[in-house]
């Protein structure tokens, strides 16, 4: 379960960040009260620097009953980046044991240290903003020219009995957008995959199948990803999964999907057996 949570979670990553410079970069603007004049994407992984322990680390009790974890490190040489490597101690171990942690470095070297020894102003972590898709205004998103952002619809706020209407809307709205039918499939499969956020993905694939919209998944990215994926040895659980995929969304019949999987009608049909018991 854990495994599939991550994969999903792993889906909507890529759609928001496909998206991302379109409609979070605005969202930004607005919220932090700035004009982005440019930005450069940078590298999303950052190497660990946390792989040396500690030299000393303790929980101590005072005579006064408090509580509150003692970090030593020993310095033989001024080493400049000392304040940002304890700052990563700290970020790490306040993280585990939420409790106040003091930091001391002893320098074992000669003459006086250079180092930094307290984190400027404005180099210090106070909090983060938090932007809430679902409060976002619906009527403003449907109303964009933009389809990155009329499909934040569908996360936005608004009544229950409206849903049926909202997601008519953002289809249509989609499809008055987008200048190529490969550029409608593209965020047609993004809204199917985002609904299941709101439990939405039957009534988003019905109401993408009533309507006069010329889309095929078969024809996506994604669809053709998990499909080559799906016919490699030892990756059956992910070819299970985009099966599931495609038994949830309603858009291939059982033989088509066993068709497109290299598999039995059979091995469909039990996947799909296991979903009815949910």
């Amino acid at each position: 379960m854990a495994k599939e949570q991550k994969r999903e979670g792993n889906v909507y990553d890529r759609i928001f960040k496909e998206n991302a410079e379109t409609i979070f970069i605005p969202l930004i603007e607005r919220e932090l009260k700035v004009q982005i004049k440019s930005f450069k994407p940078l590298p999303q992984k950052i190497a660990k620097t946390m792989e040396r322990e500690m030299d000393f680390f303790y929980q101590i009790l005072t005579q006064e009953e408090q509580t509150f974890l003692l970090h030593i490190e020993f310095q033989t040489r001024d080493d400049k980046t000392m304040l940002y490597r304890m700052a990563e101690y700290h970020g790490l171990a306040y993280r585990k044991y939420k409790l106040p942690i003091q930091h001391v470095v002893i320098y074992l070297g000669t003459g006086i240290p250079k180092m930094k020894t307290h984190v400027p102003p404005e180099e210090t972590y106070t909090g983060f903003t938090l932007i809430n898709l679902h409060a976002l205004d619906t009527t403003a998103l449907l109303s964009s020219q933009v389809p990155e952002v009329i499909v934040l619809a569908l996360l936005s706020q608004y009544e229950r009995e409206r849903t049926e209407s909202v997601l008519r809307l953002l289809i249509t709205q989609l499809k008055t957008v987008c200048n190529s039918e490969e550029e409608l499939t593209k965020y047609l499969t993004q809204l199917i995959i985002l609904s299941r956020l709101r439990n939405l993905q039957d009534i988003t694939t019905k109401i993408i199948e009533t309507m006069p919209v010329s889309f095929d998944i078969r024809k996506d990215g994604l669809y053709k990803r998990g499909h080559q994926e799906g016919q490699n040895e030892g990756r059956n659980e992910e070819k299970d999964l985009r099966i599931t995929s495609l038994l949830e969304s309603g858009l291939l019949t059982v033989a088509q999907i066993a068709s497109t999987f290299d598999v039995t009608v059979e091995y469909v049909l039990a996947i799909q057996k296991k979903l009815d018991k949910k």
